[in-house]
This record gives structure tokens, sequence and C-alpha cells, in this order.
């Protein structure tokens, strides 16, 4: 095999990778938001009104799981040599926060130039609208990045893919 036929192959190799990163990340973030949008149609149905709809946090999931991965190269979100795993994660999870605010900002003015409606309109909807509800969709998004920036953080100290056989194999019988 030549070296180009090998740099296809790692290229390959890498897109697999990525899509299946992207893939099992969208499915918790499905997850997550689900259990959000249930929680939210049980108030909402509770009190009389419409029910959300379930295929909104699919969406959501997939926007914001590209979101992450894309900020997962910035340099903000790489270990610093000699730093603490708790703070590396405490970091990481907030530089992603951040990220993911800033993009989910630009998604929205993106939406509304498309839709035509008014840039004011469309920063009010977010998070809910009301500060309260912005709030709380923050602090949902830090928690639900913290578990996942953990995971990576020990999957990057204990050898790339050792999580994922912990997790999914099997232990093989003493010998």
């Amino acid at each position: 095999m030549d070296s180009a036929d090998a740099k296809k192959e790692s290229l390959r190799d890498k897109a697999a990778s990525e899509l299946r990163e992207l893939v099992v990340l969208t499915a918790y973030l499905w997850l997550c938001f689900g259990a959000v949008v249930f929680l939210k149609d049980a108030i909402l149905e509770a009190n009389g009104m419409v029910a959300l709809p379930l295929g909104f946090a699919a969406i959501k999931a997939v926007v914001c799981a590209k979101f992450v991965m894309i900020g997962r190269l910035l340099p903000v979100a790489a270990r610093r040599t000699g730093e603490r795993l708790v703070v590396a994660i405490v970091r990481r999870s907030l530089a992603l926060l951040v990220i993911l605010i800033a993009l989910t900002l630009v998604e929205e003015v993106v939406l509304a130039m498309i839709h035509g409606r008014a840039l004011t309109e469309a920063m009010a909807s977010l998070g809910g609208g009301t500060a309260y509800q912005m709030g709380a969709t923050v602090a949902i998004m830090l928690l639900i990045l913290v578990p996942y920036v953990a995971f990576q953080g020990l999957d990057e100290v204990l050898g790339k893919g050792t999580m994922r056989r912990l997790f999914l194999e099997r232990p093989r019988p003493p010998q």
C-alpha cells in the first residue's frame, strides 16, 4: 500500500470515527433533551396548553452535537499540561457551554433572517423567552455537558477507546 492509499484509508477511518462520535453524541443529547421536552410537555399539558413536539429535541440534538464537536477542536477545549482532571472537566464544560450559547445565537440570527423575523423576536425566544427559562436552559445544558466531558477526559487519561471498552465489552474471564 503506497502513502496515498494509506492517507486515503486514514481519512476514511477518521471520517467513520467522527460519524460514530456524532451519532453517539446526538443520541445522548436527544435522550437528555427528550427528557426535558417530556417534562415541559407534562407541565404544559397540566396547565391546558399545547404539547411540544419530540422532533424538536431530535433536531436540537443533532445541531448541538455538531456544535460540541466543533467546539472540541478549538484550543480552549484542549487539556492543559499538568492540569488536574476535575479542573479540566469544569473548564472544558464551561468553554463548550459558552461555544454552544454563541453558536445557538448565530443559528437563531440566521434562522430569523431566513424566515424574515425581527432579530429581537428571535433573541426573545431563546431558552424559552424569560430570564428564568433562559437560566434554567443554560444550567441544564451545563449539567448535560459535564458527564460527556468527564467521559471524554477519562478516555483521554486511560487511553483512547478504553472507556468504550469498559462500558460496552464483556469482561474477559481470568486466565
